[in-house]
């Protein structure tokens, strides 16, 4: 439930720069891992260097997105003085989702304002189909 951060992009694993890494950004992280929530962020290769390309960097998630990749960042690649000491790493809970719990989230969207509904529910994401949807049910 801990350890370095490593994404998959372009059909080969990378790192992510702890520039401005945060709790937020561990969030989604361990999100993606099926835990609940981070405890800590890492960052200064706390876990070790890693090898390859470094793939994000000055990540800013709010915590609220599905995906790393839908978080704040300077580009796929696109680096800004960064280099594998500088690595990110999580150190998530314990505890895993609880696979009967409702959860919601936004999708495909450039704001955590907006964007299309995202339902958890058995340990699977779906969408709301949007008959009769109104107001009433955004709130």
């Amino acid at each position: 439930n801990e350890g370095k951060v490593e994404i998959y992009f372009n059909n080969t694993w990378g790192t992510v720069c702890g520039n401005g890494w945060d709790i937020n950004d561990a969030n989604v992280v361990c999100r993606m891992l099926e835990y609940s929530h981070a405890l800590a962020a890492r960052s200064s290769s706390y876990y070790g260097e890693g090898s390859g390309p470094i793939w994000l960097d000055n990540v800013g998630c709010t915590s609220l997105e599905g995906s790393i990749g839908e978080c704040s960042h300077s580009g796929w690649g696109v680096l800004s003085a960064c280099n594998h000491d500088k690595d990110a790493a999580v150190v998530c809970s314990n505890s895993t989702r609880n696979a009967s719990k409702v959860e919601i989230k936004l999708v495909q969207s450039t704001s955590y304002l907006s964007g299309r509904v995202a339902v958890y529910y058995n340990n699977t994401w779906g969408t709301v189909c949007d008959e009769g949807w109104d107001i009433r049910d955004a709130h």
